[in-house]
């Protein structure tokens, strides 16, 4: 009988200390706790500087998979969808037939490819919101971030297109002993913080979004559109609680959100939203074109992080129409 084994896998790379990107790089970590047969048997960790993203999540996995000898059925969880499609659509075995030419982290595609030629798993991947915030996930999260901030940790990539020889093979690999995820102490959030939320209707639809600081649960900004969507108004919420500040001179630490799409979006300094402009949505465009422009053309100290519902429950600015 074949085991049961779910990894939970969480990539990390903080380039700006903002937030996480497949392509920018930075220091990074990753965290992957192993769960055989219901019964959690090891996590694991380990930090890089000069590393993106997605190597983080590929190490992720791949470390947890050398660490399954039995012939086992395994899901991971994940929150990357590139490393998803690679792994679930067959892209991985196309292009090991053309010698991964001209394809991204060809060093450690390889090596994941080794370990999973050298075994009879049947091995399934899921996104991480299929999990609805597992606490193994969120334990593998806390580790991946961690590892992501850690000093003086080893580099992974001589430059943007080079792998550091031999470096995966000897990269420090943290190992804990197994937990109880319910008596880990999670960090609280930051209170000199603002939260952000968007709610829509019918995405899209009417959609509102306001910003209210976390210390005094006051809402110092909101904004209502006849049509847009959900993503769309975290990306903006984000983006208009940096302007306000900055314009007003004040201090502000931290943005949270519970978007990773609009957290990566503004990351990216782009709105990759796919509604398309018409009469009722034009003021939002109009909005989105400002909001990118500004990030463009402004530097700021705050951080824009994502925050922990499965630790600290609905983030404040929350509508409550879930």
């Amino acid at each position: 009988m074949k085991n049961r084994v779910t990894i939970y896998v969480f990539g990390s790379c903080h380039y700006t200390g903002r937030s996480d990107s497949d392509d920018a790089i930075g220091n990074g970590g990753y965290g992957a706790v192993i769960i055989v047969n219901e019964q959690k048997t090891e996590e694991l960790s380990a930090g890089f500087s000069n590393t993106t993203n997605a190597r983080m999540d590929i190490m992720g996995i791949t470390e947890s998979l050398r660490r399954i000898n039995s012939p086992s059925e395994i899901t991971v969880y994940l929150s990357n969808g590139y490393i998803i499609d690679t792994l679930s659509k067959g892209w991985l075995e196309n292009w090991k037939k053309i010698g991964y030419k001209k394809k991204k982290h060809a060093d450690l595609w390889k090596k994941l490819d080794e370990v999973l030629s050298s075994n009879t798993h049947l091995i399934t991947y899921k996104h991480s919101r299929d999990c609805n915030n597992h606490p193994n996930f969120v334990r593998a999260e806390q580790l991946g971030k961690k590892m992501s901030v850690a000093q003086n940790s080893p580099s992974d990539l001589v430059n943007e297109n080079e792998s550091s020889n031999g470096l995966f093979e000897s990269a420090p690999v943290s190992h804990t002993p197994p937990v109880d995820i319910e008596l880990f102490q999670i960090g609280k959030p930051i209170e000199d913080a603002v939260c952000v939320d968007a709610s829509c209707i019918d995405n899209p639809g009417k959609m509102e979004f306001r910003g209210v600081e976390l210390k005094t649960g006051k809402v110092i900004f909101e904004m209502k559109y006849e049509e847009a969507t959900n993503n769309i108004g975290e990306f903006l919420a984000i983006v208009y609680a940096l302007a306000k500040y900055k314009k007003e001179g004040k201090v502000l630490k931290v943005v949270y959100s519970d978007s990773m799409n609009a957290i990566s979006w503004v990351a990216q300094k782009k709105c990759k939203t796919k509604l398309e402009p018409n009469q009722r949505n034009a003021l939002v465009f109009e909005h989105i074109q400002r909001a990118v422009s500004w990030l463009k053309t402004n530097e700021y100290d705050t951080k824009v992080l994502k925050w922990n519902t499965a630790a600290w429950g609905e983030i404040p600015a929350d509508y409550g129409r879930k």
